[in-house]
C-alpha cells in the first residue's frame, strides 16, 4: 500500500495508487522544471543534486514561457517569489 509520506491521503496518494494498482507500468517521469515546478535549488548545501543525479538542471533559470504549471509550496504567493 501507500502511506507514510506527506500527501499520501490527498492527491499525491491517489495518483500513486492509480499508477501502481489501476494502470501499472504506464507512469512516466516529467521534467520537474516545467511540470509543477517549485523554482527551488536542485542542489543541497554540500552542492550535490537532490535527486541523486550527477548533473541537475537549476529550475530557477528556466524561461517562464517553457513552464506548464507551478507549485507555490516554497514561494508561497507568486507575487512574493524571488524567482
Amino acid at each position: 500500500g501507500h502511506g507514510g509520506y506527506y500527501g499520501a491521503q490527498q492527491i499525491q496518494g491517489l495518483v500513486a495508487h492509480y499508477y501502481d494498482f489501476v494502470r501499472p507500468g504506464t507512469a512516466i517521469e516529467l521534467n520537474r522544471c516545467i511540470h509543477n515546478t517549485m523554482a527551488d535549488s536542485p542542489r543541497d548545501k554540500s552542492g550535490h543534486c537532490r535527486n541523486g543525479a550527477k548533473d541537475c538542471e537549476d529550475c530557477r533559470t528556466r524561461n517562464i514561457d517553457d513552464i506548464y504549471s507551478a507549485h507555490f509550496t516554497i514561494c508561497q504567493k507568486p507575487w512574493i517569489c524571488p524567482h
